[in-house]
């Protein structure tokens, strides 16, 4: 029986022995993971911190000023509402989008019914570029077209001037709807269509979305009611009839 107590004895130390190892081999390993796994935490990290600022957006510092006014050539090709636009930057521009919007008349589906294709003009704004154009696309009837400069990478160049035409489906200030005959409606209390708004987003040469810049007409609209009164209504007025006196002499008036 003792020598049975001591086998065991033997057995338990040998035994504790073995646990003693696994406990340390496994806190080995568990370390390694875990610095494994700061590390890749880490990486990823740095990379992600590295696509982050590839990615970032570029610093848009273009500036645009423009106008709208009625073209002149518009009612002759029947086209009444016809606009042209222009406008220059300060900074060389790839592409750029013109946009119409108006409310309260939505019957023809869009506010663009036709465009025409732009020009690039110099610095003076007279004499046409010799080497820059201009491509436009959109659907019409749509509310807005898209343009650049023809090919990957060409540019308007900074100061110089881009002129179109853009053909809206109602007139640009503020005027009464029509019916579906295309007569003015004038009936009492029919609200007024408001003047248009144009805008102009363009991308410089280095990526930024610059605008958008608001178009102002070049001209002074026409002064139209908000609403349709009413006629007024004349009322008579009765005048009261003054009696003429009397030639008639009362006693102790002298003649």
């Amino acid at each position: 029986m003792p020598r049975m107590h001591a086998n065991h004895g033997r057995l338990a130390s040998l035994l504790n022995n073995e646990e003693e190892a696994v406990r340390s081999r496994f806190s080995s390993s568990a370390v390694t993971r875990l610095l494994l796994a700061g590390c890749s935490t880490a990486l990823a990290v740095l990379v992600l911190s590295s696509t982050a600022s590839a990615a970032t957006t570029p610093t848009a510092f273009t500036n645009c000023w423009g106008s709208v006014a009625a073209d002149s050539g518009g009612k002759a090709n029947d086209e009444p509402n016809l606009l042209g636009y222009k406008f220059h930057c300060n900074y060389s521009i790839t592409d750029y989008t013109v946009i119409v919007s108006q409310t309260g008349d939505r019957q023809f589906g869009g506010t663009i019914d036709d465009y025409g294709t732009p020009a690039v003009f110099e610095a003076d704004g007279k004499t046409p570029s010799p080497t820059e154009t201009i491509t436009c696309d959109g659907t019409t009837p749509g509310y807005g077209i898209n343009c650049n400069y023809g090919t990957v990478g060409a540019s308007m160049t900074a100061g110089f001037w881009a002129d179109g035409t853009i053909d809206p489906t109602a007139p640009y200030c503020k005027h009464l709807p029509t019916d579906a005959n295309g007569q003015t409606i004038t009936k009492p209390g029919t609200v007024a269509i408001p003047k248009a708004t144009v805008s102009l987003v363009v991308t410089d040469t280095i990526g930024g979305q610059d605008g958008p810049f608001i178009l102002g007409h070049a001209k002074s609209c026409p002064k139209v009611p908000n609403v349709v009164k009413a006629p007024k209504t004349k009322t008579k007025t009765k005048t009261a009839k003054h009696s003429k006196k009397s030639g008639h002499k009362h006693k102790g008036q002298r003649a």
